[in-house]
């Protein structure tokens, strides 16, 4: 029996990660091989020295494939840039049978129907597509409209999308190295599957990932993204402050950051770290704070906010979110994957997430709700053309 392994690029702005994932049960993974290595050349998530990057990236790759032993030709690449965005949509066609029974059909036709047209589009690239809700004659189905009989099917539809110019970038950097991309995965429903219970992506929770220049947000309810951003804000504006307050190096600022071990252990450089720390995450949960009241779920979710990323790290960030955002606050904990590995680790969120993503629509495919025609055209027209 053929193994169910895959592979994952996670491209960050202070580490470049890859990994080897295998099936371990219904829903658990093992990890064959895992390696990080610091960035160079990329800024917020996006390239800024093609060449500096792919080293990285050989770099990851190889070290991967030594300790798994299986070639890395081909990857699932995450992408977690401000560049990333999110739009609703609301579509309505005629029920295309007589017997006014909705089919797989009419459901396809109602998601080409909301997607944005080829002007819309003229910068950006879609990578996801979620039916977020149905209705047939106006009597909602949050779900499978398959079925139900009347005239009109109506469905609200999600898109992810990407501006063109630094996802192609990324992707040509990848390509040049000799790994074959599979698909692009938005790095915020990443995390939001790695960090987040079954339980708590049902009833409502936000997914929050504090990398080192960016900050990932992904609002799941249903078991579907409510609402994704990418925010060019994260924990390195924190260790800048810590480097320039307390006159340290930013390695030693890292670990002041997340450790909390100061230079001088009184009162003075106590209340200094906390008012840096407590001043740059006001400016970042203000962020996090407007979105929510911009989608109407400020307060209203139940499974609270789950920290990942870096600077989950922080003593006390949990407690400082759950009293900026009034919702219960945590660090998350990658339920489905080995216990006792490495990388067990905050940072390592978005490419576990993407791993179990990939995994989930191999083995149960026939719950997946991605669009398959918006993904054949993801995965063939724009990124064969970028091989040489």
């Amino acid at each position: 029996m053929p193994r169910n392994i895959v592979h994952i690029l996670d491209i960050g702005s202070k580490s470049v990660k890859a990994l080897a994932a295998e099936r371990k049960s219904d829903t658990g993974i093992h990890i064959l091989g895992a390696a990080a290595v610091p960035a160079e050349g990329v800024r917020r998530g996006m390239v800024s020295n093609p060449d500096l990057l792919a080293k990285k990236i050989r770099m990851a790759v190889s070290e991967v494939e030594r300790f798994s032993g299986i070639p890395f030709k081909e990857a699932y690449l995450t992408f977690g840039t401000p560049a990333l965005g999110a739009s609703k949509v609301r579509a309505r066609v005629a029920v295309a049978q007589a017997s006014g029974e909705v089919g797989t059909y009419d459901v396809e036709r109602v998601m080409a129907q909301a997607r944005p047209s080829s002007r819309d589009l003229q910068n950006r690239e879609i990578l996801d597509t979620f039916g977020l809700n149905y209705s047939v004659d106006s009597e909602m189905i949050m779900r499978d409209p398959l079925g139900m009989k009347g005239e009109n099917l109506e469905a609200e539809v999600l898109f992810v999308t990407s501006l063109l110019k630094p996802l192609r970038e990324m992707v040509s950097v990848v390509e040049e190295v000799g790994v074959a991309i599979n698909d692009v995965i938005p790095a915020p429903l990443a995390s939001a599957r790695a960090i987040l219970t079954p339980r708590q992506r049902e009833a409502g929770a936000l997914a929050l990932d504090i990398g080192a220049e960016t900050t990932d947000l992904a609002v799941m309810e249903e078991n579907l993204p409510f609402s994704i951003a990418v925010f060019p804000f994260g924990g390195a504006h924190i260790t800048n402050d810590i480097a320039l307050g307390f006159q340290v190096g930013l390695d030693s600022a890292e670990e002041i950051k997340t450790t909390m071990r100061l230079p001088e252990e009184n009162s003075k450089s106590k209340n200094k770290f906390q008012n840096i720390v407590e001043a740059r995450l006001e400016d970042m949960f203000e962020l996090v704070e407007n979105h929510l009241k911009k989608i109407g779920r400020q307060g209203l979710l139940p499974g609270g906010v789950v920290l990942a990323g870096g600077s989950a790290k922080i003593v006390g960030i949990d407690e400082f979110s759950k009293n900026i955002l009034r919702l219960p606050s945590g660090k998350g904990k990658f339920a489905d994957l080995d216990t006792g590995h490495r990388i067990q680790d905050p940072v390592w969120a978005t490419a576990v997430g993407a791993a179990l993503l990939v995994l989930d629509k191999e083995t149960a495919s026939a719950k997946s709700i991605k669009s398959p025609s918006i993904l054949r055209q993801k995965i063939s027209a724009w990124l064969r053309s970028l091989i040489p």
